[in-house]
């Protein structure tokens, strides 16, 4: 098993690496980049592609600024839309934006001069360099102390995810009063509440620990450390932590746009948590930043770093995606690394390849990451970067092969697929999901536009039965199996599917007298269930879902609050009432519930 494993690993990377010929000059590649966002997250060659243009006016992105990088360079920049909606100010290479978290790597280059200076080490007690403010010890920290190398890796135990911003009607509060979640400050005290190098969990709370330290070593203003260590070294003169900016920077400061549209409110947040998300700054000068990274590595720069301490960066720290400050995206043979980031109204995207000098930066004044992630896959084709997007070439279905794997497929009685043709097409569908074209990519392997999971359909020489298997796209292992199923044989879900409530009732019933302990019918695994069938646009089907958990465990109050959110998304509002009020008799503390009543009588 593991040798066919091997040999489709082999032909599905042979697949990836088969992609358009690259364009001749930089003209070519900007053209193909702004014409060649793909639809979906996997790439069939032929699809068609969005424009950058309809995308941006798709997900609402006002403005955007692009560096591409080739070669251990910046190949080109191009900006796009306008930094205000109201003054409709173009964006140009100057216009600065909000980083979010891509302000964590650049500060985590800063903390790593200071140990290249022998200020303080990676894995000594961060207690001992804190002057201003103590990190509490508790029983989590007794027998393992928080060091810098845990905080810059998010592997502390520390609290706190991220940071909302102020706007500007709202006082800031200085940064002992956010690390102990003191007012004015908005967010929770910063503690460690799990033990130092036992997991990963991000943590914008343990970098603002980071920053005080560096505060406190250096005896002057962060913004001023991380511009003298890193930035100014660098070249990254449109650049800065200063939180708020002066009118000088807010002269190029794009404004924020939140999900819905609406502007930030004030234009801008203020974040006191400056090497957590505080960075403001243009494509060009992260393209710089991210150029050292990969020209330290390969040892082609030590402006700011030797390549011993990049590698440290770079290095992969209790997980296999997280170094110190970034993270790392290994990808079969490639290693990527980069960071995200989002502040109100402002997203952005670093991503560069360790060692062949390629990359791209993305910012935006939207909080859009979905289209920053077309964008990216536009140039990782246009690049033809190795082994970034998922491109497959498809095969021609014959009729045999149609008739071979078309059919039903279970994972016990919880899952069902099933595959089927319409017309010269064919198509897979889960039990909750919405159709999706089925592409043959060798002669038993196929994979679907909207995940990049090969599927790999045969028959089973012992049990004659035909078997779909969901591979690995970087192991080629199985990650699930699905076995086919007579035409007679059904599982409970398919009698609310046929529209037989009665006797899905009767079959969830008999299945929990014969096996309590099948996922398949417990209350939240058909929650579930229920929720994403609404969420596809199957309401009909998801309100027999939810009726049915309410008759099966009908002393959950959560069950009747989820049957009666699908009666009103069905517009049913006189038993979406009477659902409520049973949920709340069942679950006196039902909040949701309170208020949807209290809506429901306003309505009246």
């Amino acid at each position: 098993m593991k040798t066919n494993h091997l040999i489709l690993l082999t032909i599905l990377i042979l697949q990836a690496c088969s992609t358009a010929k690259a364009p001749e000059s930089i003209a070519d590649q900007i053209i193909q980049v702004e014409s060649g966002l793909p639809k979906y997250t996997v790439y069939i060659e032929g699809d068609s592609t969005f424009s950058i243009e309809d995308r941006m006016a798709h997900y609402g992105v006002p403005g955007v600024s692009l560096a591409v990088i080739n070669n251990f360079k910046i190949d080109w920049i191009k900006t796009y839309g306008v930094m205000d909606r109201e003054d409709k100010t173009p964006v140009d290479t100057n216009t600065l934006f909000q980083a979010g978290s891509i302000s964590k790597p650049v500060a985590a280059y800063a903390a790593l001069k200071l140990v290249a200076q022998n200020k303080i080490s990676l894995d000594s007690n961060i207690n001992d360099y804190l002057k201003s403010w103590k990190l509490p010890d508790n029983e989590f920290t007794r027998t393992k102390k928080v060091t810098l190398r845990h905080l810059l890796s998010h592997t502390g135990g520390t609290t706190v995810h991220g940071f909302l911003g102020y706007s500007p009607d709202l006082p800031v509060p200085g940064l002992v009063q956010v690390l102990d979640g003191l007012p004015p400050a908005n967010s929770p005290a910063i503690r460690v509440d799990k033990t130092p190098g036992e997991s990963f969990r991000y943590s914008g709370g343990g970098i603002s620990i980071m920053q005080q330290a560096m505060i406190d070593i250096e005896g002057r203003p962060f913004q001023s450390i991380a511009h003298d260590l890193v930035l100014e070294p660098l070249g990254m003169m449109h650049s800065t932590y200063d939180q708020p900016l002066s009118d000088a920077w807010l002269a190029h400061a794009a404004t924020g746009y939140l999900p819905d549209g609406s502007m930030t409110k004030g234009k801008r947040h203020t974040y006191p948590e400056m090497a957590a998300a505080g960075l403001w700054t243009t494509a060009k000068d992260l393209a710089l930043f991210a150029i050292d990274i990969q020209r330290t590595y390969n040892h082609k720069s030590t402006v700011v770093h030797t390549q011993n301490m990049v590698d440290h960066m770079l290095t992969p720290f209790v997980t296999d995606y997280i170094g110190l400050g970034i993270f790392i995206d290994k990808r079969k043979d490639e290693v990527y690394f980069g960071h995200g980031g989002w502040d109100e109204g402002f997203s952005s995207q670093m991503v560069a390849h360790r060692d062949k000098g390629y990359g791209v930066i993305i910012l935006t004044n939207a909080n859009q990451p979905e289209f920053i992630d077309e964008l990216i896959d536009a140039v990782a084709l246009t690049y033809n970067w190795n082994q970034y997007l998922p491109v497959y070439k498809k095969m021609d279905l014959s009729p045999q092969t149609i008739q071979q794997i078309s059919g039903r497929y279970h994972k016990g009685n919880e899952k069902l697929i099933k595959i089927y043709a319409d017309g010269d097409k064919v198509f897979l569908k889960t039990l909750e999901g919405k159709p999706s074209e089925l592409f043959k990519i060798s002669d038993t392997t196929f994979i679907i536009h909207e995940e990049d999971k090969p599927i790999k359909i045969k028959s089973n020489l012992q049990s004659k039965k035909m078997e779909l298997t969901f591979l690995n796209p970087k192991s080629g292992a199985i990650e699930s199996s699905y076995v086919s199923m007579l035409a007679h044989e059904k599982i409970p879900f398919e009698y609310l599917e046929s529209g037989q409530f009665d006797s899905a009732y009767i079959a969830y019933q008999a299945l929990i007298k014969s096996n309590p302990k099948d996922v398949a019918i417990e209350e939240r695994n058909i929650n579930g269930q229920g929720y994403e069938l609404l969420g596809n646009g199957y309401n009909k089907l998801a309100l027999e879902v939810f009726k049915l958990n309410t008759l099966l465990y009908p002393k959950s109050g959560n069950t009747y609050d989820s049957y009666a959110e699908a009666l009103m998304k069905n517009k049913d509002f006189d038993l979406a009432k009477i659902n409520y009020q049973k949920s709340l008799k069942l679950d006196p503390k039902n909040e949701n519930a309170v208020t949807m009543l209290k809506k429901l009588e306003e309505s009246k």
